[in-house]
């Protein structure tokens, strides 16, 4: 079975090598830093599911989403945002654009890799439906 690529984004070092750390026992993982570093990597890569840090410096996590899902090969790919806030406002913003949850940060390593494995499943449910 091959090994399921998870791309994380944020601009935040630390938070990436965090990430990084929880993921790459288990996932393929590529670490970015921008939006517009996304969209250069989704031109040639295709990623089974994305973390995308909501405040970064170029492009927020919204416009970057949005034109994510714009691009019918990338449509699918599910994506969490990753946040410090927890206001329902950003949630409910996210949901709207098409993220499929939100993990806060501080992150615990437990629940992301609970809510990326279950998001990874359900996206393989999808597409063999």
């Amino acid at each position: 079975m091959r090994l399921r690529h998870i791309l994380v984004i944020d601009d935040n070092v630390t938070n990436l090598k965090l990430a990084e750390n929880t993921l790459k026992p288990y996932y393929k993982v590529s670490l970015l830093i921008s939006g517009a570093q996304t969209l250069k990597f989704l031109a040639k890569h295709r990623p089974d599911l994305i973390l995308l840090d909501i405040n970064l410096p170029d492009m927020d996590a919204y416009e970057t989403l949005a034109k994510i899902k714009e691009n019918k090969e990338l449509e699918n790919i599910p994506v969490i945002f990753l946040t410090s806030r927890s206001d329902s406002e950003i949630e409910v913003k996210g949901f709207e654009l098409g993220a499929v949850d939100f993990i806060t940060k501080p992150f615990v390593s437990q629940s992301m890799l609970s809510r990326v494995k279950m998001h990874l499943e359900l996206s393989e449910y999808r597409t063999q439906l």
